[in-house]
């Protein structure tokens, strides 16, 4: 099923279509990028804000928190990514990629995302946050499990049922326990202590094991699709090898193609209507990021992966007060590791039948993805 087909359509014929179940999705970027920035659309689901306290570990994630609650989470968890802070995450980053790209053997037909864009994020944000190598293997199947969830079971992941984020939850709160205790923070939790103060560890807990799954799951996305798209773009290729300050536009244009995140949901706290279409109170609008992003009104032959494409705003990391935190770090990782491959490969070239999508709405990316690295 070609998903973007099916974007092209609903943006052509309903840019706001509400469907069958209720839902409704809108595809058009202007429409989306207002949506994530309208103070009137709730990141709250429905009655979650008054749940009782036996409730998933979902509820307390950054990304459906408002007002001071979100407020308090969001400074704590930035800090590492403003200022200077950037500049201590930048070795960790390389040497994951020198142990995992550089120095590998690596040639012939590799399927490069079991090889190193998935372990390369796995690796960085273990060892910024702290975890044991050891506990590393946990976290993947747990970051699967939530994936997973997050596309198929919405109502599962807000249920007081325990589910993978319970458990990732409860193990990042006795790891901050831990560290809290030895007063020694690794790189993304300098703000810690603020956060356990201001919300509690068990909240805190919580956010970091969302901090774990969206600061590497999107990133391993980003890294693969890049290389997709760059082995069936022989052209494109060559221009980055050609002038490498083009390495940032690359990474701009895979967010934008083929947009890790490809859904955002929102709900309005009144009735209202968008693009004509009326909207109820706390209706489920459904922001299909991936579908704003290949807007042809907003990206001239937006189908193209271009690495020359002038800079205008995709929304991959979402707009406004709820923009992804992790931003900085992702591009950092994309930009890195591209430079590493431009480097190391002369080509990298497709593999009839080598890639392998993942059958997820919400996040998109690869499973597998053989490829020819020439060196």
């Amino acid at each position: 099923m070609d998903i973007y087909a099916i974007y092209d359509e609903m943006r052509q014929q309903a840019p706001a279509w509400q469907a069958p179940w209720g839902d409704v999705y809108i595809t058009k970027y202007d429409l989306v990028s207002s949506c994530l920035v309208n103070r009137q659309l709730s990141h709250v689901p429905p009655g979650e804000a008054d749940a009782d306290t036996q409730r998933s570990a979902v509820n307390d994630w950054l990304m459906y928190q408002e007002g001071r609650a979100h407020a308090a989470i969001r400074q704590a968890l930035q800090q590492p990514f403003v200022g200077n802070g950037m500049a201590a995450l930048a070795p960790v980053v390389a040497e994951a990629i020198d142990q995992l790209v550089t120095k590998a053997d690596l040639s012939g037909t590799v399927d490069v995302v079991a090889a190193f864009t998935r372990a390369v994020p796995e690796r960085v944000i273990g060892r910024l946050l702290g975890v044991p190598a050891e506990d590393m293997p946990m976290l993947h199947a747990w970051s699967a499990a939530i994936r997973t969830m997050l596309d198929t079971g919405f109502d599962e992941a807000f249920s007081s049922m325990p589910n993978a984020t319970d458990a990732m939850s409860a193990y990042f709160t006795e790891l901050l326990r831990g560290q809290l205790a030895a007063g020694e923070m690794p790189p993304l939790l300098v703000g810690l202590p603020a956060l356990a103060d201001a919300v509690g560890l068990t909240v805190a807990g919580r956010n970091i094991a969302f901090l774990a799954f969206a600061g590497h799951e999107t990133t391993v996305h980003l890294l693969g699709n890049m290389l997709f798209h760059l082995a069936h773009a022989p052209a494109q290729w060559a221009a980055l090898r050609a002038d490498p300050h083009l390495v940032a536009n690359a990474v701009a244009e895979t967010l934008r193609l083929e947009s890790p995140v490809q859904k955002i949901c929102r709900w309005p706290l009144q009735p209202t209507a968008l693009d004509g279409q009326p909207v109820d109170k706390e209706q489920m609008l459904v922001l299909l990021v991936g579908a704003a992003n290949r807007d042809p009104a907003q990206f001239p032959q937006a189908q193209r992966f271009d690495v020359s494409r002038p800079g205008k705003q995709n929304l991959a990391f979402g707009r406004g007060a709820h923009v992804c935190i992790g931003k900085a770090l992702a591009e950092m990782e994309g930009k890195r590791l591209l430079e590493a491959v431009l480097h190391r490969w002369k080509s990298i070239e497709p593999v009839p039948g080598g890639a392998r999508w993942m059958n997820n709405s919400s996040i998109r990316g690869l499973d597998s993805l053989a490829l020819r690295l020439v060196a």
